[in-house]
């Protein structure tokens, strides 16, 4: 398929304005590696449901009505309060916030969003589901970095109120990626 006639999407819930407040203090934890790390803006935070990746501008509708259809669930709080790093402290690529309360909601909320999504998923490569949301990324040709006092930061657990989910187009552009949302789904 050729690149003009698709959208490159993904299924998330939005955190923007309550990860907001404790972005700038996070960040300053990794001072010394600032220039290692790109830091996610705070308008492209969210929890990622599930990636799609390129998906038919003429199946955009029949995908979002699949996903009316099958999101079900009752809005609900969830907390975000760990720090982490994937895939390991040795060599950190993402560096995250950890969902505690909620979880079990999230995946539920996931596999509702796998379902509905998959026929219109190219690449269907199996992944653990990990709610969690990326703040930052390491760049590629990076030496060895200290994540050390990142992974000491204490923040307050910040509650979040999960009443939607959103679908999201993803475009890459030379400073990362912007997002759009395209569609809201409310949660009951």
């Amino acid at each position: 398929m050729k690149a003009e006639f698709e959208k490159r999407l993904f299924i998330g819930i939005p955190a923007d304005l309550e990860i907001k407040p404790i972005l700038s203090d996070i960040q300053s934890s990794l001072e010394l590696n600032s220039g290692q790390i790109r830091w996610v803006p705070p308008k492209n935070i969210h929890i990622t449901l599930l990636f799609l990746g390129n998906v038919a501008i003429d199946d955009i509708s029949k995908l979002t009505k699949a996903l009316e259809d099958a999101l079900d669930l009752n809005h609900f709080r969830a907390s975000i309060e760990k720090i982490g790093v994937f895939p390991s402290i040795q060599h950190p690529k993402i560096l995250w916030l950890g969902i505690d309360n909620g979880i079990q909601k999230m995946i539920t909320l996931h596999k509702q969003a796998e379902k509905a999504a998959s026929p219109f998923q190219i690449d269907k490569t199996k992944e653990t589901f990990i709610p969690h949301i990326t703040i930052g990324r390491v760049g590629r040709s990076c030496g060895k970095i200290d994540v050390f006092p990142f992974l000491k930061y204490v923040y307050s657990p910040v509650e979040l109120d999960v009443n939607s989910v959103a679908l999201y187009e993803s475009q890459l552009i030379p400073e990362g990626a912007e997002y759009k949302i395209l569609t809201t789904f409310p949660l009951n």
